[in-house]
């Protein structure tokens, strides 16, 4: 026979469990088919450039899907960071953004200049630039922050920098998910 204490523990457990498992079912998400979160990326995702022998991958940007927006958003923002690049200061390596909020998904080199407005990466170009962190430096993380905002789709304009991109998100955002792929020569 169990004791009364089991039965109010198991309850306890059921009961707080619960609301978790229903909670993560309706979340704002972000994911790749291509990697995991917190998983490597391919060598294809990695950046191209002959005169930087970091770079040694195709520059495709990575497919890309969400769900679960949140209501009362009207375009996506799609900013891709290296915290650890630049010596810690971190590289703007792909911002997107007037994404609809009726869109799913980006398909893989959608960061080739497939319509999307963005803004500048860290060498001045609307465009994906992937990641060529140093040799020796270990896996560096590249983290893909998916934005809600009530901004029209057409409200800004292409080309921005991030200082004017996030000035242009303040106020506007209605919350955001992450997914981190990782990445090292």
């Amino acid at each position: 026979m169990k004791s009364p204490l089991f039965y109010a523990l198991f309850s306890w457990a059921c009961l707080s469990a619960a609301p978790h498992v229903y909670a993560q079912a309706d979340t704002f998400a972000i994911r790749s088919a291509a990697f995991a979160d917190n998983g490597v990326m391919d060598r294809k995702y990695a950046g191209k450039n002959a005169a930087n022998a970091n770079c040694t991958g195709d520059n495709l940007s990575p497919p890309l899907a969400w769900s679960n927006v949140p209501a009362g958003t009207a375009s996506l923002a799609l900013i891709v960071t290296d915290p650890q690049g630049a010596g810690g200061l971190g590289v703007n390596h792909w911002m997107a953004y007037g994404i609809p909020a009726t869109q799913t998904s980006l398909a893989e080199g959608a960061g080739t200049g497939s319509g999307l407005r963005m803004a500048q990466n860290a060498i001045g170009k609307p465009a994906y630039l992937g990641p060529c962190p140093p040799k020796g430096t270990g896996l560096h993380h590249y983290v893909f922050v998916l934005i809600a905002t009530d901004l029209a789709p057409d409200a800004l304009a292409n080309g921005l920098t991030r200082a004017e991109l996030d000035a242009a998100l303040q106020g506007h955002t209605k919350g955001a998910t992450a997914l981190i792929g990782r990445f090292g020569n």
